[in-house]
């Protein structure tokens, strides 16, 4: 049973391929066109701009891997284009895993939060308490009442 995030994307590569040259289409065997044809999602919509890089368009993984994988077994035609194919999707994920490394590299992930405890810490040393004083005639008046119900006892 194929996933339903996969027969989306099979949905998308027959969308895609419907806007590409007739002659590529030709290089794909039957049998795989057939397989896609017949996974692909009925109810799935997906129109994109054909004019426009495939990089660009909003497409799923999946999408893009059964794409590459159509462009590296019967697009590139020779050996050199297939080993330039392959250098580039190198360099992509060693680019990709640089970025990531970046981003969640754990000697980085806790100097923010080391800087935020001693931004906090920082604030409440600079923080005192502030004496409360009542004005003088709330005590007096406290006062009075206090002797009043001590009057009232007796």
């Amino acid at each position: 049973m194929i996933s339903v995030k996969n027969q989306n994307a099979m949905a998308e590569v027959l969308w895609y391929l419907n806007g590409i040259k007739e002659d590529d289409i030709n290089k794909i065997p039957k049998d795989i066109i057939n397989f896609i044809k017949e996974n692909a999602s009925k109810e799935y919509n997906c129109t994109f701009d054909y004019n426009r890089p495939l990089k660009d368009l909003h497409l799923l993984k999946e999408t893009r891997g059964i794409i590459g994988m159509l462009c590296y077994k019967y697009w590139c035609a020779t050996k050199e284009q297939k080993e330039m194919y392959l250098k580039k999707l190198n360099s992509n994920e060693k680019n990709y895993q640089i970025k990531i490394n970046e981003k969640y590299n754990p000697n980085n992930l806790f100097k923010n939060n080391n800087q935020e405890k001693n931004n906090i810490q920082n604030n409440e040393n600079n923080t005192k308490m502030v004496e409360y004083k009542e004005s003088i005639l709330k005590r007096i008046f406290v006062k009075i009442k206090s002797m009043w119900k001590a009057f009232m006892k007796k």
